[in-house]
């Protein structure tokens, strides 16, 4: 990917990205926004008109994101709320203690704090779920350290990225940065958007050699990234 701009089409602003792919992406992601990639040497009038026969479809994607988000209630901190993990739901027991820690144990979260304020207890519930993320997600990546060596690829080094817009991104030196958002979902999601940047050390952009090698190692990709996007966080 190379430098970003913003530009003004039919159906609003939208991020404009250049790559080496042959044709124009559309995206529109989970906040409404739009995220176009286009080939280098496309012209932006070009790349407007075309947003603006897809403009139909952006707005049904639009609607539906603006649904889902409505129907999703927003986070307690509670006993007896209900918080995300692998895609499961767990209850939380707040308890106050002198120590504060988290400890998961059959259906709930069992969280230890001073004082049973919604904001201490997101603390440690939050510090409880950026571990896991490191553990599990380091412990997934470890699995594709044999395939990117035989590929003469760059080992896949983990990295912690809390990112408004994306789930995960690849670098040239085998870093791959994981939002710590993504320990909510469900463990196939999690090995999916993995596999998505690991196809990126081979293949930077999402060309046809992008998409047949993601197509290749996670041939389900395309529903697990519906099932991604419906993720309640």
């Amino acid at each position: 990917m190379f430098e970003e701009e913003i530009i003004q089409t039919a159906a609003g602003s939208a991020t404009l990205k250049r790559s080496n792919r042959r044709t124009l992406a559309i995206s529109v992601l989970p906040n409404g926004d739009i995220e176009l990639v286009a080939p280098m040497g496309a012209d932006v009038e070009v790349v407007v008109e075309k947003v603006a026969k897809r403009a139909g479809w952006i707005a049904k994607q639009r609607r539906t994101f603006r649904e889902m988000n409505a129907a999703r209630p927003p986070l307690r901190y509670v006993t007896g709320a209900t918080h995300l993990y692998l895609g499961r739901q767990y209850r939380l027991k707040v308890a106050v203690e002198e120590t504060r820690g988290v400890a998961m144990r059959g259906g709930y979260l069992c969280v230890r704090v001073s004082e049973a304020v919604d904001d201490e207890v997101k603390a440690a519930l939050e510090g409880w779920f950026r571990q896991r993320a490191g553990e599990q997600f380091a412990g997934r990546l470890q699995a594709w350290v044999e395939w990117c060596r035989n590929r003469r690829l760059p080992v896949p080094k983990l990295r912690l990225r809390r990112m408004a817009k994306r789930w995960g991104s690849a670098q040239t030196d085998g870093t791959i940065a994981l939002n710590p958002e993504l320990i909510h979902a469900p463990s196939a999601c999690i090995d999916y958007v993995i596999t998505h940047e690991i196809c990126h050390l081979k293949h930077p952009d999402h060309g046809p050699k992008f998409r047949a090698l993601l197509q290749q190692l996670c041939p389900d990709w395309q529903r697990l990234k519906e099932r991604l996007e419906r993720v309640e966080m």
